[in-house]
This record gives structure tokens, sequence and C-alpha cells, in this order.
């Protein structure tokens, strides 16, 4: 049998082809966005296509598991099965959310811990060790949460840049954002914002400036400092909530924001100190494949 695991973010959606009796990953590739959320279903369906292409001629795939971002709810959910079905037809499809599929491959070992996922949104998971039942804080989407994520650093990048336009000023960060929008002036990150669909996928390109200035700009530093802080309050959250009694209690981290860890880590582990939690940093046991994998094992779909 062959199993098709796709992982669809709000930046990029990728996907591992495997064999289900040896566990081997025969095709590893990576397409634009897909989260239902931002991007629609047309979006999703033009995702898929797209990945399509790039699976190997030949048989497709016999068993679908696809972790999306955007599907935490019911009608989204059923949505984004029509689209799969529509592109892969004869496949027996399953729709997870992105954190749950993540979260079964991170602590594939069997332990019991949180998973913070900080791409371009941001939300913390914990699975009850009784009833096996996922919990979350965070992930509302841009507009209303997702603080700490990549799209809520670029929107506070783009804030900050007009806060010094305010003021007559010009450092370090300011000025790079504006070389990379191609833009003379702050005023005119109105003009992008607001009347030509500058929105969340494109703020989360500037946070690799955050961190990039972080050492010379202040603001950048201030930037970096509250997701962290953001951050932290998800995994405290979870913990205060489900798991008050715990001793020590494993957060891994993933997420394309998780790529600067060297200067998010040490943020994040003062906050800790200072609410002092009982949190401590952990490798991932595996990754999303590993998690599609076991999802299908709990199902005893694979022998």
């Amino acid at each position: 049998m062959t199993v098709l695991i796709v992982d669809g973010g709000g930046s990029k959606t990728r996907a591992w082809l495997v064999n289900a009796e040896t566990r081997e990953c025969l095709k590893e590739t990576e397409v634009g966005p897909s989260n239902i959320a931002t991007v629609g279903a047309e979006g999703l369906i033009h995702a898929l296509r797209e990945l399509n292409k790039k699976l190997p001629s030949g048989p497709k795939a016999d068993t679908i598991v696809m972790g999306l971002a955007g599907v935490g709810r019911r009608p989204e959910r059923q949505t984004a099965f029509l689209a799969v079905r529509g592109v892969f037809p004869n496949a027996d499809v399953h729709v997870i959310t992105d954190g749950e599929l993540a979260y079964r491959g991170a602590f594939a070992d069997g332990r019991n811990g949180i998973l913070l996922i900080a791409g371009t949104g941001a939300i913390a998971l914990y699975r009850t060790p009784i009833g096996h039942e996922f919990v979350r804080a965070g992930g509302w989407g841009p507009l209303l949460g997702d603080e700490g994520g990549g799209a809520w650093m670029g929107r506070e990048a783009l804030r900050h840049c007009l806060l010094e336009w305010e003021r007559d000023e010009l450092n370090p960060l300011h000025a790079a954002l504006l070389e990379q929008l191609e833009i003379e002036t702050a005023t005119q990150i109105l003009t992008k914002v607001y009347h030509e669909n500058f929105g969340p996928t494109e703020w989360a390109k500037l946070a690799p400036l955050v961190f990039r200035y972080a050492r010379e700009d202040i603001g950048a530093l201030r930037i970096l400092k509250n997701a962290s802080i953001e951050l932290v309050a998800l995994v405290e959250h979870l913990q205060e909530t489900l798991a008050p009694e715990a001793q020590v209690l494993p957060l891994s981290v993933i997420g394309g924001l998780w790529e600067h860890h060297y200067h998010l880590q040490p943020l994040m582990e003062e906050e800790i100190r200072m609410r002092n939690l009982p949190i401590v940093f952990t490798e991932p046991a595996g990754g999303c494949m590993k998690g599609g994998l076991v999802f299908l094992d709990e199902r005893g779909k694979l022998k």
C-alpha cells in the first residue's frame, strides 16, 4: 500500500509518498500554501493539483492523510475533504489538522507533552493521556489571534516602520523592510495592505528581517521579546489547565519560525523561568511523515 501524507500550512505544503509496508519515503515534495482559511477551497484545490503533478507517474496513493491548517471546525474539514476527493477520487482520504498530524509525529515515542507550532500562525497542542483528546491554545488566525507567529511578527514590523515614520526615524529594520517591499516611504505600506491584497501570507515573509536585525535594532528585539511572551503564554495556558501537577512537562517546537530558534529559545527560556513553569524543551521524536503513519496505525490501517 502507498500512502500520501500532506502537511499543509499558510506558507507552504509539504508531502511525502510512503511505502506503507517498509515505511520508506518514495518521494518528498513541496508546493505553495493550502491553509483553507486564507487561500479558500480554490487555493487548496490548486495546491493539490500542483502536488499531484509532482508525484511519480503510475499508480497513485491508496490512502491520503491530509494535515491541514484551517480545518479545526467541521464545515472547513468537510470542504477540504471534498476538495481532496476531487483531485484524488480513488484514494481513502483522511483530513485532520496540521497540528494533530505534527503532534503525533513529535510525540511518537509515547510521551505526553505540549507541541508549539510557530509558523505563519501560532498554536499550542496537548493530547490528554486519558481519552487521547487534543486540546488547543491559540491558532485563531491572523485577524483574531496567532500572536507570536510569523504573520503577527511581520505585521508588527510594518507597524514599527509606521511608528518610526511618525517620529521621523529610520533604523535598520525600517530601512531593510522598505528595500524588501520596494517602496520609498513607510506610508506606502498602507497602500500595499489596504489596496494591494498584501495580507498575512506576505506579512510572514517579513519575519526573517526581524531576526536578522534583532542584534542592532531595538525595535526588532522588542518584537522578538513580545513574540516569546505570546508563545510562552500559549504553553502556560495548556500546562495550567491540563497538567497543573506536572513536575516536568516536555515542550517540542516546530514550524518555520523555529529555524531561528537560536534567537527565540533563549528569550522563551527566560520567560519560562520568570513564570516558574515546569516546561523543558525537547526535540520532536519525529516529523509529520511519522505523524501520518502513527495516525493510520491508531486506526488499524497499517499492518
